[in-house]
């Protein structure tokens, strides 16, 4: 926290005011006096954006600070939308049409087969889909071959319209022993498939090229016969895909319940938060290039650590939200200009979920794709790396409560060269005049080189807050001091230490909702009050 910083100063000043009244002093025998002094040792300012992070706040012309909150609640990705039927295709290729035995030479041709073969969405539920391109992310083609003829055969398949590297179309081979099965899954990440069959001019569509041989490898002739039979099949596996184009359809789909993990409160140790009269919005960014309605049947904040849960509650739960599609905005791959919905939140209890300091979001919903059922559109897009994001955006300007919110640091102490000899007595006087309407309670604490604390130079000390007026003003500052006397032990400490460790929580005055404004400054000096022995 930037309320950090004003302490590393205190852990300091003590030591140049002390280092330079050693490097002037000068040994002599004359008699020597004690002087009782007042010292100011160090002066300095602390201001709002020292306090708050600026990415959180906005400053209104009024001077009053808005809080803005603007948190990714969390990510859609409708890889379903894209995904390619699992089965390609089963091919049965029967030589009982043969009238009589045929002798084969190493590397004759038995079968060659180039055709095209569509994309069976509808066995799949899948209504509307026509794809026109698409890109692999990850996944294998399994490529099996039964051989039922006298000798080994070697198996040939080619997805014509799979290209890798520009110019390497996806082509793997196989040999078959006599009466066998020969199964192999080959990666297929990386490759651009065009949809539009041979003539260009459809969807779903892939070209194949399918070529059985005699094995080349062997010596013997193969002898075919009307009794011998070969089989293919073809099948994708765990295949994602990275980009596809044409037309989605109109199709439902549903999530949840699902865990997101929720930042909201990273790095903090608070006890409680409340904001007044905020305004919550839920915030949709579609980086998908087709229309869809969401429906939220459920977001419940839950908080892992105290075990509490706490549920949304609102009309806007079972509302059609709708969210127009994104459009591509350049030629190459993941050029989007998201649209960007806001839904009202501010009718509903997300202020109380915020409350439980909640760790984690759960989430069920239900997402309807091109829900007018454009059928004539091929310019639905969707990549893997961008799926829609759901964010939480969040203004507060009328009062925010901070109840124990903790923060801890530790700075390095050079004491070695400090010179106490000529300080017979006295205190250490930190005086604050607090503008905030916050109170800070610190502990400051000496450590050795092994970070164990051996000194406390204060402990439970109480910065009181400004107090507010009617219309939430602090019109007038609140005067604090804290006191520490240097003691035998704390000489020692100040000289031997490595350390500084300090703990601190801020809470709102009065425990209420304030307001902060630009202007709020918590000004602070540091004074010595000694009494010295000072030679002539």
């Amino acid at each position: 926290m930037r309320i950090s910083r004003y302490l590393k100063y205190v852990v300091f000043i003590f030591f140049g005011f002390l280092i330079l009244n050693s490097g002037c002093r000068k040994k002599s025998p004359s008699p020597s006096w004690n002087v009782e002094l007042l010292a100011p040792l160090f002066v300095d300012t602390i201001g709002v954006y020292d306090v708050f992070n600026d990415s959180l706040i906005v400053e209104n012309p009024d001077q009053l600070l808005s809080f803005v909150f603007n948190e990714k609640l969390y990510e859609i990705n409708v890889d379903s939308l894209v995904k390619l039927p699992d089965t390609l295709f089963n091919f049965a290729y029967s030589m009982d049409w043969l009238p009589f035995p045929i002798p084969l030479a190493p590397g004759d041709l038995i079968i060659s087969d180039t055709f095209d073969w569509p994309l069976d969405y509808e066995t799949f539920g899948f209504e509307g889909i026509a794809l026109e391109e698409a890109y692999v992310r990850s996944g294998f083609i399994h490529f099996e071959v039964f051989n039922k003829s006298d000798g080994p055969i070697l198996s040939q398949f080619r997805i014509n319209s799979a290209i890798k590297n520009v110019s390497d179309t996806f082509n793997v081979s196989k040999t078959v022993e006599s009466g066998q099965i020969a199964s192999e899954a080959f990666d297929f990440s990386g490759y651009r498939l065009n949809l539009r069959g041979s003539n260009n001019d459809t969807v779903n569509m892939l070209n194949y090229y399918i070529g059985l041989f005699a094995d080349p490898g062997i010596p013997d002739t193969l002898l075919l016969t009307s009794v011998d039979s070969f089989s293919v099949n073809i099948y994708f596996e765990d295949l994602v895909m990275d980009y596809a184009k044409g037309n989605f359809g109109k199709n439902d789909f549903h999530f949840g319940p699902e865990i997101s993990h929720l930042g909201f409160f990273n790095n903090l140790n608070i006890g409680g938060i409340s904001m007044k009269d905020a305004k919550v919005k839920l915030q949709i960014h579609n980086t998908y290039g087709v229309d869809g309605n969401m429906k939220i049947d459920q977001i419940t904040a839950i908080n892992s650590s105290t075990g509490e849960v706490l549920g949304l509650e609102g009309d806007i739960l079972d509302s059609l939200l709708y969210i127009p599609g994104g459009t591509q905005t350049g030629n190459g791959l993941g050029n989007i200009q998201p649209s960007i919905n806001d839904f009202d939140f501010s009718e509903t209890n997300f202020n109380d979920l915020l409350q439980i300091i909640p760790d984690q979001i759960s989430y069920t919903l239900d997402m309807t794709t091109n829900p007018f059922e454009d059928s004539i559109t091929r310019e639905h897009f969707f990549y893997y790396d961008y799926p829609i994001e759901v964010y939480l955006d969040m203004e507060v300007s009328q009062g925010i409560m901070l109840q124990d919110l903790f923060g801890w640091g530790r700075s390095e102490w050079n004491g070695e060269n400090i010179d106490l000899e000529n300080v017979l007595n006295g205190n250490l006087v930190l005086k604050y005049t607090n503008w905030f309407p916050f109170t800070f309670d610190m502990d400051l604490y000496l450590e050795d080189e092994n970070m164990e604390v051996m000194d406390t130079l204060f402990y439970e000390g109480v910065i009181e807050g400004g107090l507010p007026n009617a219309d939430g003003r602090v019109l007038q500052p609140t005067v604090s001091r804290i006191q520490v006397e240097l003691t035998g032990s704390l000489r020692k400490s100040v000289k031997d230490a490595k350390f500084a460790y300090f703990q601190i929580y801020i809470n709102s005055v009065e425990g209420g909702h304030v307001k902060v404004y630009s202007d709020y400054v918590m000004e602070f000096k540091m004074i010595g009050d000694f009494e010295w022995i000072m030679e002539p």
